[in-house]
């Protein structure tokens, strides 16, 4: 079992897995990595990359938590959150809140559960989209 390190605060992050989709979340900040093709898994549609990242968005800060090569940071689909991604493929780090925005922006993949097995699926969206407590470090 890989236990990856959050590209944005260096904690240790846990994994919960929905079907074949393993998501590392952090529990320090309440980012997310997701590896290729797993966001598009989620969502349920392939957002086609893009030929070149907007250099507009800043130069790339975080490190890949696979293959620690430089996150270059774009924007995800007509979402247009700014997203971290691996140069590799290897997938793509999201900050805390923005995969609720993502799934927001795919009204497909926010339908109610019709199925047994969509409740998981509105039970990890939940999860994703619910506020998060202050840590201790806030109080302090």
């Amino acid at each position: 079992m890989r236990v990856l390190k959050c590209p944005a605060c260096r904690e240790p992050m846990i994994v919960a897995e929905y079907e074949q989709v393993e998501i590392d979340t952090c529990v320090g900040c309440g980012g997310v990595w997701l590896d290729g093709g797993e966001l598009e898994a989620l969502v349920g549609r392939a957002v086609p990359p893009k030929p070149t990242p907007d250099p507009d968005l800043g130069p790339p800060d975080r490190d890949c938590p696979i293959c620690v090569h430089k996150l270059i940071k774009d924007r995800y689909g007509r979402s247009q959150v700014v997203v971290d991604k691996c140069p590799h493929g290897d997938g793509l780090w999201l900050d805390a809140g923005e995969l609720a925005q993502i799934l927001a922006a795919y009204p497909h993949a926010l339908a109610e559960p019709s199925h047994h097995e969509d409740h998981a699926t509105g039970a990890l969206r939940g999860f994703f989209s619910a506020p998060r407590p202050a840590s201790p470090k806030d109080t302090e």
